[in-house]
């Protein structure tokens, strides 16, 4: 079994990878303004460079690179992963037209798959249940730490070094990171933590269809989905739309936003995951309460924030919408990971992350470029705003599937422990 210091360390790997994997995505976000001026691209076009482009590829990899993760060294496959994606980002800097961009962004969206499946299975033969709600949240917290970065260091490198470099400045860290991890993180023995004996693969469609099967693994999965179409709307575009709306510069809003929106956003997370393991030792269904009763708060103050015309207080209101939006992900990838069997794990996170990766930001990011373009006729630089309006909206939608979700998941944990004779009866 491995030490707590161990576990410790291999968590904080897992945290620097996915800060590194959100800081990839979220620099091209606060680069928006920059990029779509030298290229003369609409809002529309940036939304699919945005979010369709890295969604496609990243869903189209996502069951494969995770069916692998099941069956091989999760270690070897995510310092591969990050070493391509992170060389991807440095040379995004030297495109020179728009399907260039589009081009390393699928690049990155594939590789950077490896953060999500391969991860949460690794990291769950580390941390036992009553642990992992807390270990999963730390971990996803990793990605608020890097959209921090992404706005704060990502505006002002843009304004000192200019976009390009600013993507081969990102690059760098993730190169040197898949090194160290290769060299210093081991790979478990899968279900051991538990005292689950390591079964025999089972097949894809095997796979899919148990997870299926499952209520809890539906609702959750569509709560999800409902989740992160909020979640990536706000942070690829909230720092276009109060650029527009208040006449901000790209420094000074990336510098605003880390503090108000990613910095809650990482403390909500973080915060969840250890209530959430607190009190699901009470009640295992507090893993959904939880999240529900945050994602409704998170509208009033996220609508607040987006309407506000004073510039300080937008902030001031974006802090507790943000530090509510984001409660979801890791108590959502440890209900995830509990339904999972010890080699399934990988894929239940990859289903999860693959559908909330396709409507999240293949839909939802594009979408919101879409309804500002309709709406600028009428209400000009403030489309943008009115547009995320909508979307922030979905989060009460989100509320609803997860209160359904924890109806059934005391039952499903059961099924889950039950002998395969048993269940198919």
């Amino acid at each position: 079994m491995p030490s707590p210091a161990y576990s410790r360390y291999v968590l904080l790997s897992c945290f620097a990878l996915t800060a590194l994997n959100v800081m990839d995505r979220q620099v091209l976000s606060i680069l928006i303004e920059p990029i779509r001026n030298e290229f003369s691209i609409s809002d529309s076009l940036m939304g699919l460079l945005t979010g369709t482009a890295f969604a496609l590829s990243h869903a189209v990899a996502m069951l494969p690179i995770a069916r692998w993760a099941d069956v091989g060294n999760r270690r070897d496959i995510m310092a591969a992963g990050m070493l391509i994606w992170s060389a991807l980002t440095a040379l995004t800097g030297a495109a020179n037209a728009y399907w260039q961009l589009v081009l390393t962004r699928i690049g990155v969206g594939a590789c950077e798959t490896v953060g999500s499946g391969p991860a949460q299975s690794l990291l769950s033969d580390y941390f036992p249940p009553e642990r992992r709600a807390g270990a999963l949240s730390i971990h996803a917290s990793g990605g608020t730490l890097g959209a921090l970065v992404g706005f704060a260091i990502g505006g002002l490198l843009a304004d000192l070094v200019g976009w390009r470099w600013t993507f081969v400045c990102f690059g760098v860290p993730g190169i040197l990171l898949a090194v160290v991890m290769w060299l210093s993180v081991r790979e478990p023995e899968r279900g051991a933590i538990e005292g689950l004996q390591d079964s025999e693969q089972p097949g894809f469609i095997e796979t899919l269809h148990y997870l299926a099967g499952l209520r809890t693994f539906r609702q959750v999965v569509t709560a999800g989905a409902i989740n992160a179409t909020v979640s990536w709307s706000l942070l690829t575009w909230a720092a276009a739309a109060m650029m527009r709306a208040h006449d901000l510069t790209t420094a000074e809003v990336g510098g605003r936003l880390a503090l108000t929106m990613t910095l809650p956003m990482a403390g909500g997370l973080v915060l969840a995951g250890v209530l959430s393991d607190r009190l699901g030792r009470r009640d295992s269904r507090w893993y959904l309460w939880l999240p529900a009763m945050a994602s409704t708060l998170a509208v009033p103050f996220s609508l607040a924030a987006l309407l506000s015309g004073d510039p300080a207080a937008a902030f001031l209101w974006l802090t507790p919408g943000a530090l509510f939006s984001n409660t979801w992900v890791g108590t959502y990838n440890s209900v995830v990971q509990g339904l999972a069997k010890p080699r399934m794990r990988a894929m239940g996170s990859a289903v999860h992350v693959l559908v909330g990766t396709a409507i999240g930001q293949g839909i939802g990011v594009p979408l919101v470029g879409v309804l500002s373009d309709w709406l600028e006729p009428t209400y000009g630089v403030d489309s943008l705003r009115y547009a995320l309006c909508a979307v922030v909206c979905t989060g009460l939608w989100a509320s609803l599937h997860a209160l359904l979700a924890a109806r059934t998941y005391p039952e499903d944990l059961v099924f889950r422990n039950l002998p395969a004779t048993i269940r198919d009866r």
